[in-house]
């Protein structure tokens, strides 16, 4: 049995077949392999095929072909090709690993680039007013590649960078009213224009399920809150049958934005120097402190030095009160809200409680649901707060896909004791905007109670992916 060519030096002979046309042999002859052409004549004296052998030279390891002396132009023909040949091969070889390495890197990158971006946003979202090299140093990005992924975050999650207030420092209150139009209900359009005039109301929505709209209120934690309550029924749908329920709601996760048109409330509070008051009292503020509050609810980044010009101050007096106002706790932070989440629903989820008991057993199963990061970009819940009428807890979430709702009811019923759940399904935004935004986790209260009274080990609340 023939000894079998090695696969350079095979490759080559078939090569050299092809390109010869004549039968061509490869023999091991003193430690090389030399390469002899096998043809035939006509022998007009023998009148017979006569045959005739030519040696052509001998093959390298890499199957190159070292032509014999005698040599002639087919030889150095097949040379070209072989080379052509090797040179093709070698570079389809680098392609296949050049695709193979871009492969990988597209994945390395596309995985750092998804961690870069949540890093982003959650710097982001705990203070907007980051600089660029605290951002670099964060993400270990260059300032050229932090600028292209902040754009590009920007664009695609409209952001906006807005203020997160405290309102009880001013003596406020949130409460939620929850309507049920008995017969006829008005449309969009009249709901907003009657809604979006009246100050207190900080967001408003069309909802589908147990109740029509939600509305979210700011007003005095005082007895004169019932007055406000009258005075807003009276003003809004009057020509309709409307069931109003309202609760006071203490906010636990995330918050709702204030709008502009609050200020004109939050005006009340600025305080004016007189001989019996030459003090602010704490729940009071300058005007300096109201304007840039004011200026910087819609655009927490703007340049200090633009808004000392829009509110015709001294060159430094917004930075002093910025500064004063987040020491006094008034302002929590500089944050921003994602208004673009390719969020399928908007949903309110109302939990009751049924046997309060059962609840407390497992209550720490909602807060670990509270701060479970589901959405790598954004919060599971904008906003939670506990409510007394029914009493229980609200919880806002937006749901990316067609069976999420269900379950995300699933889960909360699943997990926790003692409960049953309205869902109401957000349809339309009348005023005001939720937030969406990406927090840390290890700051919220929801974290520390499950670490300081449940025990729980910091991987159980908050288990680190890649």
């Amino acid at each position: 049995m023939p000894k079998r060519l090695p696969e350079n030096i095979g490759r080559a002979v078939q090569i050299i077949r092809k390109e010869y046309g004549h039968y061509v042999q490869a023999k091991m002859i003193r430690n090389k392999y030399r390469l002899f052409e096998a043809t035939s004549i006509y022998d007009p004296e023998a009148k017979k095929p006569k045959k005739i052998t030519r040696y052509l030279g001998w093959l390298t390891e890499e199957g190159m072909l070292i032509p014999a002396r005698h040599n002639d132009m087919k030889t150095r023909v097949f040379n070209e090709i072989a080379k052509s040949n090797e040179q093709k091969i070698k570079e389809l070889e680098e392609s296949l690993k050049n695709a193979e390495k871009r492969a990988f890197e597209n994945g390395v990158r596309k995985r750092k680039t998804a961690k870069h971006e949540i890093d982003i946003l959650r710097a982001l979202s705990m203070n907007a007013r980051i600089t660029t090299p605290e951002l670099t140093k964060i993400t270990g990005l260059s300032k050229t590649a932090m600028n292209y992924h902040l754009g590009n975050l920007e664009k695609r999650y409209d952001i906006k960078y807005l203020l997160e207030i405290d309102i009880e420092k001013f003596g406020y209150i949130n409460y939620i009213a929850f309507l049920k139009f008995k017969d006829k209900k008005p449309d969009y359009e009249e709901m907003k224009s009657q809604l979006e005039k009246i100050p207190h109301v900080q967001a408003a929505m069309i909802t589908k399920g147990t109740y029509d709209a939600v509305i979210f209120l700011v007003v005095k934690a005082t007895s004169e809150a019932r007055f406000a309550f009258y005075k807003i029924m009276n003003m809004v749908f009057p020509e309709y049958e409307v069931d109003w329920s309202i609760t006071p709601a203490y906010p636990t996760f995330g918050f709702i934005p204030l709008r502009d048109k609050f200020f004109e409330v939050l005006k009340e509070k600025v305080w004016t120097r007189t001989k019996e008051r030459p003090r602010p009292m704490p729940d009071e503020i300058t005007e300096a402190e109201y304007n840039i509050l004011r200026a910087m609810n819609s655009n927490a980044c703007a340049d200090f030095t633009s808004i000392d010009k829009e509110i015709n101050g001294n060159i430094g007096r917004s930075n002093y009160a910025y500064h004063q106002l987040t020491k006094r706790g008034i302002i929590k932070r500089a944050t921003i809200s994602l208004h673009k989440t390719q969020a399928k629903y908007d949903v309110i989820f109302i939990m009751h409680y049924t046997v309060q008991k059962d609840f407390s057993h497992t209550s720490d199963k909602i807060l670990l649901n509270i701060i479970h990061e589901e959405k790598q970009q954004f919060d599971t819940y904008s906003f939670t707060c506990d409510i007394t009428s029914p009493a229980g807890i609200l919880l806002i979430s937006s749901i990316t896909r067609e069976e999420g709702i269900e379950l995300q009811e699933q889960r909360l019923l699943g997990e926790t004791k003692g409960i049953k759940i309205d869902t109401l399904i957000i349809t339309n935004m009348l005023v005001g905007t939720l937030d969406n935004r990406l927090f840390d986790k290890e700051i919220t209260r929801q974290y520390e109670i499950l670490i300081s009274e449940y025990k729980y080990e910091s991987k159980n609340v908050l288990p680190k992916t890649e």
